[in-house]
């Protein structure tokens, strides 16, 4: 399985699947034009001018390649149905700018275009080691080309460190920049968490934090203050919460 494939769509296929068998809605026909390649099992999708390779794993190579044991599940469970896919890659000519939003919107896109004709019952996001139930990502991805915010829980991974602090996990992918953030006395998890999600939302439409700066928090006298390491690979956000006034 290529190294720098960041999507899989996994559902039901029949073995004896190929992908010139894909069929397209009418309305993704309209913005999607598919290509014949040179292996038989991938052809080269190009939305908006954009060029994306489509490739078919069947279940022995997902099996081989990438072990579901190390996934974070969203919005659907851990399945022992053995299931195959089909891989997205960005082409040669827009691989560098995989970042740019232009090109993120056209791969959620396709990717929920074909993952309805295939009926997929989930979506394997590699950069944060996500598994997504189907109907929670094509949702999410509608509301975000319709003008939504970032679908940060469907490319960003959140997790618990050791020593009790959250980590994001996927962010680098667009931004070159993971982001962390500790717990002070008085804030349950998900009120950290929901801190830690607009921040990671905010690198991942603007850019990585290059200096330290402070922004407002989500009640009135709290302040974020935002400090990159000094590699600049993790910003460290602390929470500097007002006293005198309660969480909500």
């Amino acid at each position: 399985m290529q190294t720098d494939l960041p999507l899989l769509i996994m559902a039901d296929i029949p073995q004896s699947f190929c992908l010139t068998d894909l069929i397209l809605s009418e309305q993704a026909m309209e913005i999607i034009g598919l290509n014949p390649s040179q292996y038989h099992n991938q052809m080269e999708a190009v939305i908006s001018g954009m060029t994306f390779s489509l490739i078919h794993y069947s279940t022995e190579e997902i099996d081989q390649s990438l072990p579901t044991t190390d996934l974070e599940h969203i919005f659907c469970e851990p399945t022992e149905l053995k299931l195959s896919g089909i891989g997205i890659a960005l082409g040669e000519n827009i691989k560098s700018a995989k970042h740019s939003e232009t090109i993120n919107r056209a791969l959620l896109q396709l990717t929920s275009y074909v993952g309805q004709s295939i009926k997929a019952t989930a979506i394997i996001w590699r950069p944060a080691q996500l598994q997504i139930g189907f109907d929670y990502f094509a949702g999410a991805t509608d509301h975000y080309l319709k003008g939504g915010p970032f679908p940060v829980l469907a490319q960003i991974a959140v997790s618990k460190t050791t020593e009790g602090s959250f980590l994001t996990s996927g962010l680098s992918y667009f931004s070159g920049q993971e982001a962390t953030i500790n717990t002070p006395t008085g804030y349950a998890p998900n009120q950290v968490i929901k801190r830690l999600v607009r921040i990671a939302h905010d690198i991942a439409t603007n850019g990585k934090v290059e200096k330290s700066i402070e922004t407002d928090g989500f009640i009135p006298g709290e302040i974020l203050s935002l400090i990159p390491r000094e590699d600049g690979q993790v910003v460290e956000i602390v929470i500097v919460p007002n006293q005198a006034r309660q969480l909500h």
